[in-house]
Formats: C-alpha cells, structure tokens, sequence
C-alpha cells in the first residue's frame, strides 16, 4: 500500500511539474474536441465558473449533503451477497468528488445536442452534474445501475432537474443490461464508464460502444490506476487504433475519437485533483 501511493505521487509530482508545457501542446491541436476537454480541465482545475454553474453546483452539493447525513440501509443481495451499507457510507466512499463533477460538467456544458451515458449510476451525484449542465440542450442522459435502491434514489434526484423524458436509469447486472442498451436507437458524445473496475468488462464496454457513437465523442474511464488489472485496460485502450488522443489524469482517463481527426494515439498527461 505504501509502494503505491509513493508511486502516485512520484507520477503525480512529474506531471504537474510537467502541466504548463503539457497544455501549451494540447492548445495548440486544432481539435475541437480536444479543446472542449482542455477548457473543460482548466475552468475545474481554477474554479472558473459563471453565477449559473455556480448555482447548479450548489444544488448539486446540497443533495450530496442530504446524503451524506442520510442513514437508510441498503442490500447488496441483488448481487448474491449479505452486505448491507448505509447511504451516507456509500456516498462518501464511492461518489465521485467535486472537481471531478466540475469537469464532467464543463465537457457536457459544452456539447452540441448531448447524448450521454453513464455506465455506474451509485447515487445520482456526477448524474445530477450531467443533467444540470445538459438540462437546457434538450439532451439524453442514461445510465446503468445494479442496485435497485440506488437507482429509486438517483432516479427521484433526476426529477428535481429535469422531465423523465431527458434520461433513462437502467437497473440490473450490467451482463443482463449492457447487452439491451447497446441495442437501443442511441449514439452517444459523452461516455463515463465507472460502473466496473475490472480489465474485460471494461474492454468489451470500450469495444462494443465504438460503434454506438456520435463523433466526436468522449469517452471518461473512472479510476484508470484502481488494480493492476485497470491499468493494463487504460494501456491497451490507449493503443486502439481509432483512439485520437488521450488524457490521463491518474484518477481519469479521457479518451477522444473524432473520425474526421488524421493524428492518431497522441497522449497526454495532467493532473487536475486529489
């Protein structure tokens, strides 16, 4: 455990060491894209923002507060276990943190006609981010959740921002439910994949929605660094040959694929939070 987080932090002291150079490269690729996702990185990374996101967030804030103090039990049996966890447990341990939120925001904000999916619903807080920023874009947002009481939660949550016809929370075992997703009527510009921390099924997500998108899209791996088994994932990710470019920001991995882009497999490095 000690060895790891040495590790971290020795690529994390490299990068930002790194950052200012890093970003004057990635300003100066004419993708539009990739500087959606630059922009996106610098307003969360200086906390830069308008009155209107500001306000957003603190609605947002105050539903993971009301979390945080809640204390409703919730069963883990839908996956043939005998675990239980309260909320307030669940969602300061696995709910994604506020700078990440903020950039995940600012990349949807910035989308034309967003079409987003979520592949780890928990309880609705980066979701909440996700339609606050799209609510006014007549966009899509669905998202896929095992737990049914996670998903009663998020979706109530939902309805507070926006109509029941702007998103679709998926419930059940994402074996039985990503197969029936895919096969829907949807080509998607920003994908969060956080629902599976493993090497396969994050590749066959990464394989079989290749074909189920709009370009440009983005695509944001949750916790690229969490095993050994995530991070030989990210690097063969990396390698596709219809990657364009890559960020990694040790806790994300951001890739893009805009079919109408000639450079292929440029990578990058930043950091953007704790």
């Amino acid at each position: 455990m000690i060895t790891k987080k040495i590790a971290k932090h020795k690529q994390i002291t490299q990068r930002r060491l790194r950052q200012k150079k890093t970003l004057k490269a990635i300003s100066e690729i004419k993708n539009s894209a990739l500087q959606l996702v630059l922009n996106a990185f610098i307003s969360a990374k200086h906390k830069d923002f308008n009155q209107q996101d500001k306000i957003a967030f603190e609605r947002c804030e105050t539903y993971r507060n009301k979390l945080l103090n809640d204390h409703s039990i919730i069963s883990y049996e839908v996956f043939g276990l005998n675990d239980t966890a309260k909320v307030s447990n669940i969602c300061a341990k696995a709910a994604s943190k506020k700078a990440w939120c903020h950039f995940l925001y600012g990349i949807a904000k910035a989308l034309n006609h967003p079409t987003i999916l979520e592949i780890g619903t928990n309880l609705g807080i980066s979701g909440s981010y996700l339609l606050e920023a799209t609510k006014s874009k007549n966009g899509f947002f669905m998202t896929m959740e095992g737990l049914p009481q996670l998903c009663d939660i998020a979706s109530q949550q939902f309805k507070t921002i926006t109509a029941t016809n702007n998103f679709q929370v998926v419930q059940g075992l994402y074996d039985d439910t990503f197969p029936k997703v895919i096969k829907q009527e949807h080509n998607y510009n920003l994908l969060f994949i956080d629902g599976n921390h493993k090497k396969e099924p994050t590749l066959n997500y990464f394989k079989s929605l290749k074909s189920h998108i709009k370009s440009p899209a983005i695509f944001v791996f949750d916790d690229i660094y969490w095993s050994k088994d995530m991070q030989d994932a990210w690097k063969l990710i990396k390698k596709d040959p219809a990657v364009n470019f890559t960020i990694d920001l040790y806790e994300q991995g951001i890739v893009i694929i805009d079919t109408a882009e000639t450079i292929k497999n440029k990578h990058f490095s930043l950091h953007l939070s704790y």
